[in-house]
C-alpha cells in the first residue's frame, strides 16, 4: 500500500487548507457515517468517522456478522456507500438477509404490526426457501411479491443497490493488497470512500510465522488503509479460545491476536448475550428475566477515541430477519465481569 501524500504540514498550511475548504461550502473535519443505532451514535458522537478502524468482537453466535452487515446496510440506506468483504458467506446468502431485513423495515415503517407488536414480514428462512425453490421462470420481483414485504424489499434494494458492494472474499487470495485495491476502486467509482466491513480480520491471508504476527500485520494494514483512503473500516475479530470458556465475559484483551488490536483500533465494540453478563440477583430473584434477557444483546463500547468509552448499550435481537432493533438503551441492570449463571 502506498503511503499518504504530504505527511508533513505546517500549521499555517493547515489553516489555509481548512479556510479553503470552508469557503467552498464544505466541512473540513472527518466525514461521519451514522450507524443507524441512535444510542450507539450518541455514544460515538455522531457515528463512525472517516479514517477510523473499528473492531467488533464477541463469542460465536452473538451476532457480529449481523451487526456489521446492518451497519453497512444502514450506511447506504442513509445515502452513503458501503463495501463488505465476506470471508464467511456467499453474496447470495447476504442478499437473502438483506431481503428479509428490508421486508421487516417496510412493515415497521408502515406500522403493519399486530396488537402484540409482531410482524409477519418474510423471515430469512422463508426468503431462502423461496430462492431455492425458484419461480418457474417468473421474475425476481414476482417471486418476492409472494412473500410478505417482499415487493417493498425489492424496491428498496433496487433504490440503493448500486451503492452496496459485496465481495466474496477468499482466505487464499483476498490479501491486504487486494482489499486495498477494491476499496480504492469502489471509492473512485462512487466518488467517495465507502464504509468498509471486513468479516473477518483473522481470515485475511498474510505471511507470518505466528498468528500474532499475522494479526498485527492485518490490523496495522487496515488502519493505514482507513487513513489513506479516508474510509471507516469495521473489522470483525475472532476471540481467543480461552475467552469462549464457560464463566468468562469477553473483553478487548480476549480478541485473537496481540495488543496491537487494541492499540491500532479507534473504537472497540464487544457483543455479549445479556443473559450471560447480568449480575446474579437479576436472575435468581426473577426467573422471568432469564427468558427476557435472552432476547437482548449487550454492546460494550470498550474504546472510543472521540467520545465516551466503557458504555454498555442493549439492543433487542431480531435474528429471524437478520438484524437488531435499532432503538436501544444504556443497560440499567448491574453487569458482571465473569459469567455466574450458565444455561
Amino acid at each position: 500500500m502506498t503511503g499518504r501524500t504530504q505527511p508533513l504540514h505546517s500549521v499555517s498550511s493547515l489553516l489555509a487548507e481548512v479556510d479553503h475548504v470552508l469557503q467552498r461550502g464544505l466541512a473540513p473535519g472527518a466525514t461521519v457515517h451514522p450507524t443507524g443505532f441512535d444510542a450507539l451514535d450518541a455514544t460515538l458522537t455522531g457515528g463512525l468517522r472517516s479514517g477510523e478502524l473499528v473492531l467488533l468482537g464477541g463469542p460465536a453466535g452473538n451476532g457480529k456478522t449481523t451487526l456489521g452487515f446492518q451497519l453497512a446496510r444502514n450506511a447506504v440506506a442513509a445515502g452513503g456507500t458501503a463495501l463488505v468483504f465476506s470471508y464467511e458467506h456467499e453474496a447470495h446468502t447476504l442478499l437473502e438477509r438483506l431481503i428479509s431485513m428490508e421486508a421487516m423495515e417496510s412493515f415497521e415503517g408502515a406500522g403493519a404490526m399486530d396488537s402484540f407488536g409482531i410482524s409477519t414480514a418474510a423471515d430469512v428462512h422463508s426468503v431462502r426457501r423461496a430462492m431455492e425453490a425458484g419461480s418457474g421462470g417468473a421474475s425476481l420481483d414476482e417471486l418476492l411479491s409472494s412473500l410478505p414485504g417482499g415487493r417493498e424489499a425489492h424496491a428498496t434494494l433496487t433504490g440503493y443497490g448500486d451503492r452496496l458492494h459485496l465481495h466474496e472474499s477468499s482466505g487464499a487470495t483476498t490479501t491486504l493488497e487486494e482489499v486495498s485495491r477494491v476499496v480504492r476502486e469502489v471509492a473512485t467509482c462512487d466518488g467517495r470512500p465507502p464504509l468498509v466491513l471486513v468479516d473477518y480480520l483473522q481470515k485475511i491471508p498474510i505471511a507470518g510465522t505466528t498468528e500474532d504476527e499475522r494479526t498485527t500485520a492485518a490490523v496495522e494494514g487496515l488502519k493505514d488503509l482507513a487513513l489513506e483512503v479516508g474510509a471507516p473500516i469495521v473489522a470483525i475479530s475472532a476471540a481467543d479460545k480461552e475467552a469462549l470458556a464457560s464463566g468468562h465475559r469477553m473483553r478487548t484483551h480476549d480478541l485473537r491476536g496481540t495488543s496491537s488490536l487494541a492499540y491500532e483500533a479507534d473504537v472497540v465494540l464487544i457483543l455479549s448475550d445479556k443473559v450471560d453478563v447480568v449480575s446474579r440477583e437479576h436472575l435468581v430473584y426473577d426467573l422471568g428475566n432469564v427468558q427476557r434477557f435472552r432476547d437482548w444483546t449487550v454492546l460494550s463500547v470498550e474504546k472510543n477515541r472521540h467520545g465516551r468509552s466503557h458504555v454498555e448499550l442493549e439492543f433487542a435481537k431480531d435474528f429471524e430477519h437478520g438484524r437488531f432493533h435499532t432503538r436501544g438503551n444504556e443497560v440499567k441492570e448491574r453487569l458482571i465481569d465473569e459469567r455466574v449463571f450458565t444455561t
